[in-house]
Formats: structure tokens, C-alpha cells, sequence
């Protein structure tokens, strides 16, 4: 197998997803990509308005998404429940929001992949500019794929680790939001201060006092800052 063949993925078609083990759809929809590598499950909440079928090539792209990317053990809702709260926020703003699950989680390269048929996704379904949100390990899948996808206008890595985030100075002129507790024990908050360094302007830091990895100590702050970060940009 050739390296091109080994670092593509195709999406082939997109099916209902039934009821997502231990997850909270909130009012989205579940579904699956299905993908010449595997099955990748979504939970989506749309924005009023939207349009719903993708490959209708006479509507022209013009909304907004949000896609959003757990850790390496996977999941939809994110620190503090943060995925959950969005796509029952955002929609309403005219912002939709796409909760991505891996399907090999903790592979690096393939939860890149699994990312950018997510904004691949939200490109089809008519969202030209997305913003990823990434925590932990997606934090640094969240900057990866943030460099490659032109659809990306903003990257906020949350709790981020450093391996495969050594690209991140090639997401300028993207804007970058890092955020990091410092009672982080499993990812040290200077992980993100380092990522700071490396990165090129606009870049942001916010750190937490006495918050730790998950941010279960300050859902609501973490909830507020991130909206606050996604309405102020367009």
C-alpha cells in the first residue's frame, strides 16, 4: 500500500446513528459517516435555517459549524460537559455544531483523518467556515488538522498535549485559542504555555487557577470563554 493510499480517507455515505453510548444528544442528531475507513459517529446540531442535505450543489456554503473533538479515549461531550452546552447554544446564534467521535481513538493520523471528514461534513452541509475545538490529545489533532483545512478560521485547544502539535506556528493567520488549568496533574498547564511560544500571532492563552484537566471545577467559565471566542469571530 502506498503512502497516499495509507493517509486517505473517502466518505461514501452518511446513515442515521442511533442512540450514542454514553452520550447526551441534547437535541441533536446522531449519525454516522460512513467512510473508506470505517464508520465515523456524529452527533450535529443544526442552526435554524440550515440546509440539511449535502451534495445540492446549487446552494452555495455560507454558514458557520463548529466542530468539536474529544481526547484520546474518545467521546462527544468534552471538559465539563463543554461540547454538550455548545450545541445547545450555538444553533440558536446561527452557529451549528458537529460532536465527532473517533473510530480509533489515541491513533494520531487516524483521528486527523476522522477530523477532516468532520469539516469535510460540514463543508457539504453547506458551513463554509468552521472552528475546531479540541481537548487533550484532540487538542493537538485539533491544531494538525486546523493547518491543513482551509474551512478553518479558528483553532481552540483545550487541555492540549505537545505530541503532533509541533505544527502549530502554520495555523497563523488562524486565530488560536489555548486554555489550561493549572491544577492540570495529567497534562501540565505548561504544555500550553510552550505551545504559546511556538505559535505565530493571533494566538491567546488563558490559564485557570486551581482547574484541572477536565475542567470540572469551572464548566461555566470554560462555557463563557469559549462562546465569547466563537461569536467574536466571524
Amino acid at each position: 500500500m502506498s503512502d497516499d493510499e495509507e493517509l486517505s480517507l473517502r466518505i461514501v455515505g452518511i446513515e442515521p446513528g442511533g442512540e450514542p453510548a454514553g452520550a447526551e444528544l441534547a437535541g441533536g442528531r446522531s449519525l454516522r459517516l460512513l467512510t473508506t475507513r470505517g464508520e465515523i459517529p456524529l452527533i450535529v446540531h443544526e442552526a435554524p435555517g440550515a440546509h440539511e442535505a449535502p451534495g445540492a450543489h446549487e446552494a452555495q456554503a455560507t454558514g458557520r459549524a463548529v466542530v468539536c473533538i474529544s481526547g484520546a479515549l474518545g467521546g462527544f461531550d468534552g471538559p465539563g460537559k463543554l461540547y454538550v452546552r455548545l450545541g445547545q447554544e450555538m444553533p440558536e446564534r446561527g452557529i451549528a455544531v458537529v460532536r465527532l467521535n473517533y473510530r480509533m481513538p489515541n491513533e494520531f493520523g487516524e483521528c486527523v483523518l476522522d477530523t477532516m471528514a468532520g469539516l469535510a461534513f460540514a463543508k457539504a452541509t453547506h458551513h463554509e467556515r468552521a472552528a475546531l475545538i479540541g481537548h487533550s490529545f484532540g487538542g493537538a489533532v485539533a491544531i494538525n488538522a486546523g493547518t491543513l483545512a482551509p474551512a478553518v478560521t479558528t483553532v481552540v485547544a483545550i487541555s492540549s498535549q505537545l505530541y503532533g502539535a509541533h505544527v502549530v506556528a502554520e495555523l497563523a493567520p488562524r486565530p488560536l485559542l489555548l486554555l489550561h488549568g493549572t491544577a492540570d496533574t495529567i497534562l501540565p498547564h505548561e504544555c500550553s504555555e510552550r505551545l504559546y511560544e511556538r505559535a505565530q500571532e493571533p494566538r491567546t492563552l488563558k490559564l485557570f487557577a486551581g482547574v484541572g484537566h477536565r475542567f470540572s471545577e469551572a464548566p461555566g467559565e470554560l462555557l463563557e470563554t469559549v462562546r465569547e471566542w466563537l461569536l467574536a469571530r466571524p
